[in-house]
């Protein structure tokens, strides 16, 4: 489908469920970058432009709802999805402020999560204005 004509920028802290979501998204994406938290997160997204960032919360340095703030300001309709295992309503309530395009619940899920990958990069490459969250 889009997926695998989709280039990803994955943040996660937890090597383990990094080592695990870079493994499963490469099988399924053109390219996947992985950060290590929100600062080198930043960075790479700076220098690399993927069509989606996909971010943990909870990092050291920046935090993923930091670094989405960052990102906001530099490409406002950037296509940017958390994937964590905080459901506190602050969380949610600045995710909502920043306009992020998919909350996607810890742990793993196999259908939610390429459910809302799927519709992001279909959104991605079909200019679809995400009006309805995930």
């Amino acid at each position: 489908m889009y997926l695998n004509d989709t280039t990803v920028l994955y943040i996660e802290d937890d090597l383990s469920t990094q080592k695990l979501i870079a493994k499963i998204l490469k099988k399924h994406c053109k390219e996947v970058f992985v950060a290590n938290d929100g600062e080198e997160g930043l960075e790479l997204y700076k220098k690399l432009q993927p069509n989606i960032v996909l971010s943990d919360i909870v990092m050291p340095n920046m935090n993923g709802i930091e670094m989405s703030e960052h990102i906001r300001k530099f490409k406002p309709k950037q296509i940017i999805a958390l994937f964590t295992a905080y459901n506190e309503p602050e969380f949610k309530s600045r995710a909502s402020e920043l306009n992020i395009d998919a909350y996607i619940m810890k742990p793993f899920d196999e259908k939610q999560f390429f459910t809302s990958l799927n519709y992001l990069a279909m959104a991605f490459h079909t200019n679809l204005d995400i009006k309805n969250k995930l």
